[in-house]
């Protein structure tokens, strides 16, 4: 556990209720995705994300955490979530589960991905409001500079302009990442082949 999971987690011990809110509100939609990766129903997975939450306030004397606190909350997580699937669900998934033989390790690098990916969406929110039109043409609707720039009245060099501000600013994101996950590798991909 980090230094400062570890002044987190004091804090939470002691009772301290504005620690505990403030964790749970910065960390509350990547724990309610990787649910949502097994439920695929949002209402459960929000219920589940709270009971795990309320289990952990609840018990927090009792507890003893040896990894990361964000780590033993996600696994929490992802077993309650197992455990909420019916036993068809349940029993395919544990199959498919045993073929790729998935390990903490990996389980590691996902929760990562997804807090990757949840810096980079919240990146794109924050582009100026024509910037981040451009962006979302090019990339989630797969238009060439031409089209884009004839969709929204600009020139094809004042696109040209917005996707480059765009991979500029995106890019700030991405230096504390070593090695980037496939998707994001094709996102950078995409917009180069595009430029």
């Amino acid at each position: 556990m980090s230094p400062e999971e570890e002044q987190i987690w004091q804090a939470i011990r002691q009772r301290d209720e504005k620690i505990f809110e403030a964790y749970y509100k910065a960390n509350y939609r990547l724990f309610f995705l990787a649910s949502c990766k097994y439920l695929r129903d949002p209402v459960v997975a929000e219920e589940i994300v709270n009971d795990v939450f309320l289990r952990i306030w609840e018990d927090a004397l009792t507890l003893d955490i040896q990894v990361s606190l964000k780590f033993y909350i996600y696994r929490a997580v992802v077993n309650q979530s197992l455990n909420a699937l019916d036993k068809h669900k349940r029993e395919r998934l544990r199959r498919e589960e045993l073929k790729e033989d998935l390990r903490a390790a990996d389980e590691w690098e996902e929760m990562e991905d997804n807090e990757l990916k949840l810096k980079f969406y919240k990146a794109i929110d924050e582009l100026p409001t024509q910037c981040r039109k451009v962006f979302k043409l090019s990339r989630f609707e797969g238009l060439k500079q031409q089209e884009i720039a004839e969709k929204m009245g600009i020139s094809i060099k004042t696109v040209k302009n917005h996707i480059t501000r765009a991979m500029k600013d995106l890019h700030k994101v991405l230096l504390d990442y070593k090695h980037l996950p496939l998707w994001l590798l094709a996102v950078k991909y995409f917009f180069w082949c595009h430029h």
